[in-house]
């Protein structure tokens, strides 16, 4: 291998010092010097690459990985530049060896491709993902996030009508949320819909869900529940939250309820139950929010 091409060691070993210093340089002035060293690289590389066999050394393969170290962690406005000096290894291979292994325009085509190969992974590297975690739970409260809302519901739905049961469906918003946000900040609002998370946790069944579905409204799903017993429920809810201090503030809510098989779509059932949380006629018009909440820090 290359210990048994002499020629080629101690190339190999200045290269390897010199990979050594421009780490160094780079950790103090890596911009200022980034095309000297880059410059340098492939310099060495064509030394090393027409000492240890010219265009047939297996050392060619140290170029795609020489690319993407150069550009991977440089913008792209700076490609061009990072680029241009792969031209030196091209020189002095040519004039180690002028007819490039025998074909100039293969061997041409050979160290094109080679440069290429490291640009195009260079590029996959420095694309940034798009794909992002979804939140389905929020944070503050436990309860699933608007993300869960539709696929749950809709499953529900189809469980009711399989059972010829009841399914209710209880929005509830809690009043003035913006005026105690200005009041209490982000953290100290959050702290206050915690509280009234815990409130409403006690009165879910089993089989109840619960989704905060933006940062003042909660949707809940009560399998088995008739519109009157959901009107009773939501109206005890409000009841328990109002009835105490929460991070002493006097929290009041409103709510509306809509019941499936009597709302029929899934749509029209979170309209209707959310039409019941507004306080004048000029919001009904309003669609329910839907945007998920991230959870809290």
């Amino acid at each position: 291998m290359l210990t048994q091409q002499r020629a080629a060691v101690t190339p190999a070993l200045l290269g390897l010092a010199l990979g050594v210093c421009s780490v160094k340089l780079a950790q103090r002035r890596g911009h200022s010097l980034a095309h000297t060293l880059v410059v340098l690289d492939w310099l060495l590389l064509g030394v090393v690459v027409a000492l240890s066999g010219g265009a047939h050394s297996w050392l060619l393969l140290a170029v795609p990985p020489l690319v993407v170290g150069h550009l991977s962690a440089s913008p792209r406005a700076d490609w061009p530049f990072l680029l241009a000096p792969a031209l030196l290894l091209v020189i002095v291979v040519a004039i180690a060896d002028p007819t490039l292994g025998g074909d100039k325009a293969t061997g041409l085509a050979r160290l094109f491709v080679l440069v290429t190969a490291g640009g195009i992974i260079a590029h996959e590297l420095h694309r940034p993902r798009q794909r992002q975690r979804v939140v389905t739970v929020d944070g503050t409260t436990g309860f699933y996030t608007a993300e869960r809302l539709r696929p749950l519901l809709a499953g529900a739905m189809g469980e009711a009508t399989a059972q010829h049961d009841p399914l209710s469906v209880v929005c509830v918003r809690l009043d003035h949320f913006r005026d105690s946000q200005d009041f209490l900040g982000a953290q100290g609002s959050e702290l206050l819909v915690r509280g009234v998370a815990r409130r409403l946790k006690r009165r879910l069944r089993a089989d109840d869900t619960a989704f905060r579905v933006s940062a003042d409204t909660f949707i809940l799903t009560l399998p088995g529940m008739t519109l009157p017993q959901a009107r009773q429920a939501a109206a005890e809810l409000c009841h328990d939250v109002a009835a105490e201090l929460i991070e002493r503030q006097r929290q009041t809510l409103s709510a509306g309820a809509a019941s499936f098989p009597t709302v029929r779509g899934l749509d029209a059932l979170l309209h209707e139950a959310y039409a019941g949380t507004l306080s004048t006629p000029s919001e009904v018009g309003a669609a329910p929010p839907t945007a998920p909440v991230a959870a809290a820090n």
